[in-house]
């Protein structure tokens, strides 16, 4: 399991940006200013997006805070439950954690998962 990091033409939103990036002038699908504020293009290169695989599936992050947001939530030993992460939006099968594949879910998995989340190199 290792993270890398590409650049792509224009920016990738993920499962896991509207709950790292709120909507402040709106809903985040209409939103165009965000706090925290979303990744600036790096120069000659485009919009950084971070890949984890794992068991030949990927993982894909569009900020440090999308990343730290995800370590957060998969390093607590007990997964909490949809309900206690869908509360700002009341979906409870909309937060990424409910669309996330099993493989990614065992403890021993999560525990390496974090552990190279926290090795995400810089864009």
């Amino acid at each position: 399991m290792q993270i890398r990091i590409e650049y792509r033409p224009a920016p990738v939103p993920t499962p896991i940006t509207p709950w790292a990036h709120r909507g402040v002038d709106g809903p985040y699908y209409k939103a165009t200013v965000f706090d925290p504020p979303m990744p600036k293009p790096v120069h000659g290169k485009g919009y950084p997006i971070w890949i984890i695989e794992h068991r030949g599936r990927e993982l894909y992050f569009a900020s440090p805070q999308e990343i730290e947001h995800a370590a957060d939530i998969l390093g607590r030993k007990i997964l909490p439950t949809s309900r206690e992460l869908g509360q700002p939006y009341l979906a409870v099968n909309a937060h990424w954690l409910s669309r996330l594949h099993a493989s990614f879910k065992p403890w021993k998995v999560r525990q390496e998962l974090v552990k190279r989340l926290k090795q995400a190199p810089p864009a």
